[in-house]
């Protein structure tokens, strides 16, 4: 089939400021978190309908643990509750035989066409040959869980106590013991045997000789293994024993998937799939919290799962997983043919994929991080496509989102979706083969305007600074404080993107700001000042900086205050979006305060005036002797009139009185002591 490009099936509503961003779909990672009924998601990132799921025999037992295929493809399935054989041909299933046991718990084909069946309570191996049941062997204790030919020999899973046997002359013979109470499942690779445990969970490797532990799970049972035509092994680990007659439980699953080293804590996890290396490296390629991972299976070049409790089979490719398919039963139990053939109970059916390909694809929901206007969705396709949409601001699908909108043939526009921020894109594909090679689609935030989260007015004098000023451009007094210390701005600092380390200037005032951009998009930001009463003055535009120090000692004395804009008009040159604040009103004070000095007895009464500032600091000195602290007859520096006292000395001197407001502005006067 020719390949072609879907024409644009969503029209772009009003032009809007902000890029136009896409979501593509072509890599197995990028499809992961799908669902879909009968697509499958290739190694390659493509799509691909499937012939679907159907029923092909419905049993009236309870329970179905185990099943087996001929080459010849027809499959024999064994049952519990009771303990039943069937054979499944196209005509429907036909009853073999009937086991005294309570459950079939695997089959297994011999090259001759000999059918071996294992039960549980009793435990016993059977044959089935030429519509015969011959009881092979039993055991006086436990339960047979699982049975493969390895090294031309018939071996059985057993428990508890956990064991290895072999089928013999005599019967039943031991192999190995393992170290825990059940062999649960077994699987061949080339040369060794691996096994599957319960109780403690691990995987082993025997080779006919010696038995080795593998991998230790974090998870009390491994329920399945599978081998990969490369030697990899997958393994399902599960919490719980092997429980003849467990039903299934309510509820609606919720799965989570994770990726990584392989860890012995199960957390809140139900299961997981194992992957094992040939070289026998373990990591863990998705967990489910509440899902069980019942069985696994290699087919169309990548693993497939089947869970309960609500019948789903997951396909997993490059570490990613989808749902590939749900079922209508509780559970899927067993998985063969590459997992064209599909085992459940609650209630027990056998699934095969046989007919036209077609199935349906839904996308994980799709995040624009804003509300956003989808538009362009193109994909590469070839057969029978239809394509519908759907958006929403809650991060699941709800009664909130939008319908999805009427499928149309892939090629054809649809009606636009309202806007969103989240968002799915649902495909129908068949009946006949059918493919999508790629998809892309296009959105574009709604352009919201930037966020001031913070405007702050720094005290008079702070500035900022990315790196110490030069030590010889430091003007010091006595030593460094809050009245003597002169420093320089950066040259540069228009450029910075945080606050510095804090210095003094004299005469300065700083104001810095937080602002985000819904959008991300970069912002620039304009300051203007304002005198009480007055206009607004344009300072600096289209900084980049966070912050601004002002030199205010060229401004005449007074209340003032900053706006601040930003804008986001780099990234939107055609619709910028803009936001606006004020600061509080700030104190532009470059007048000293006025002092005067006058002999009271045996007292020098200093009196110390501001009219904008509180007095923050006066100090004396005779005879240019150290500056010594005077205390406010108040007690308490905060007033802008403050009055003093310096006892008077004896003989002559000169008594000098500095005193600094909290703008940094000093006066310094001095008298003559004399007798």
């Amino acid at each position: 089939m020719t390949l072609r490009a879907i024409l644009p099936l969503l029209v772009a509503a009003a032009a809007a400021a902000a890029p136009t961003r896409l979501f593509t779909f072509d890599t197995p990672a990028t499809l992961a978190g799908s669902r879909s009924n009968g697509v499958l998601i290739r190694p390659d990132g493509g799509l691909e309908a499937l012939p679907p799921l159907e029923t092909v025999a419905t049993f009236t037992e309870p329970l179905a643990q185990a099943m087996v295929e001929d080459p010849q493809g027809t499959v024999y399935v064994g049952t519990g509750h009771p303990a039943r054989v069937y054979r499944v041909t196209a005509k429907g299933p036909q009853m073999l035989a009937e086991l005294p046991a309570d459950q079939i718990t695997s089959l297994a084909l011999a090259p001759d066409g000999t059918l071996y069946a294992t039960t549980a309570l009793p435990a016993t191996l059977l044959r089935v040959r030429q519509g015969s049941v011959e009881q092979v062997a039993n055991l006086a204790e436990g339960n047979l869980w699982d049975v493969t030919f390895f090294s031309g020999r018939l071996v059985v899973a057993a428990g508890n106590p956990g064991r290895l046997l072999a089928l013999g002359e005599k019967g039943l013979e031991l192999l190995t013991a393992i170290p825990d109470r059940h062999a649960r499942c077994l699987a061949v690779l080339g040369h060794k045997l691996l096994v599957g445990t319960s109780g403690k969970g691990l995987v082993l490797v025997f080779d006919g000789q010696t038995l080795g532990v593998l991998y230790d799970s974090g998870f009390t049972e491994i329920s399945a293994l599978a081998v990969a035509p490369n030697g990899t092994v997958y393994a399902t680990a599960l919490t719980g024993d092997p429980n003849l007659g467990q039903r299934t439980g309510e509820g609606q699953p919720s799965v989570t998937v994770t990726t990584g080293p392989a860890s012995g804590e199960t957390g809140r996890f139900a299961s997981e799939v194992l992957q094992i290396s040939p070289q026998g490296a373990v990591t863990t390629l998705m967990r489910f919290d509440k899902e069980l991972a019942m069985t696994v299976a290699w087919g169309a070049g990548q693993v497939l799962v089947g869970t309960g409790l609500e019948g789903g089979l997951f396909q997993l490719v490059d570490s990613s997983s989808a749902q590939l398919d749900t079922v209508d039963a509780g559970q899927i139990t067993r998985l063969a043919s590459g997992g064209t053939l599909v085992l459940t109970q609650d209630p027990v059916k056998l699934f095969r994929r046989r007919g036209q390909a077609q199935g349906t694809f839904t996308s994980k929901v799709l995040d624009a991080g804003q509300v956003a206007q989808w538009g362009r969705l193109t994909a590469l396709f070839s057969g029978p496509c239809t394509v519908s949409v759907r958006t929403g601001n809650h991060q699941e699908p709800n009664d909130t989102w939008s319908a999805w909108s009427r499928p149309v043939p892939c090629g054809q526009e649809t009606d636009p979706p309202p806007p969103g921020r989240f968002a799915q894109l649902k495909l129908q594909l068949g009946p006949g083969p059918a493919r999508v090679e790629r998809m892309q689609w296009a959105y574009r935030q709604v352009n919201l305007p930037p966020q001031i989260k913070e405007l702050k007015l720094h005290l008079p004098g702070e500035v900022f600074l990315k790196s110490p000023p030069p030590s010889e451009r430091i003007v010091e007094v006595s030593h460094p404080d809050l009245s003597g210390i002169f420093t320089t701005l950066d040259d540069d600092k228009e450029n910075q993107s945080q606050l510095g380390k804090k210095y003094y200037r004299v005469g300065f005032q700083t104001l810095s700001w937080r602002v985000e951009d819904p959008n991300g998009d970069p912002l620039r930001f304009d300051v203007e000042l304002q005198r009480l009463g007055g206009d607004w003055w344009p300072v600096r535009q289209a900084l980049e900086s966070v912050q601004l120090a002002l030199d205010t000692q060229a401004l005449p004395d007074g209340l003032y205050r900053f706006r601040l804009t930003a804008t986001d008009a780099p990234g939107n040159p055609e619709g910028p979006a803009t936001s606006t604040a004020v600061s509080s009103w700030f104190t532009v004070d470059n007048t000293p305060p006025q002092v005067t000095v006058r002999r009271q007895g045996t007292q020098w009464i200093v009196e110390a005036r501001d009219e904008l500032s509180p007095i923050s600091l006066a100090e004396y000195n005779r005879d240019a002797e150290r500056w010594l602290p005077l205390a406010p007859a108040d007690g308490l520096l905060d007033e802008t009139q403050e009055t003093f006292s310096v006892p008077a000395a004896p003989g002559r001197h000169v008594l000098s009185i500095r005193v600094v407001d909290d703008h940094h502005n000093r006066r310094v006067v001095a008298v003559e002591e004399g007798p």
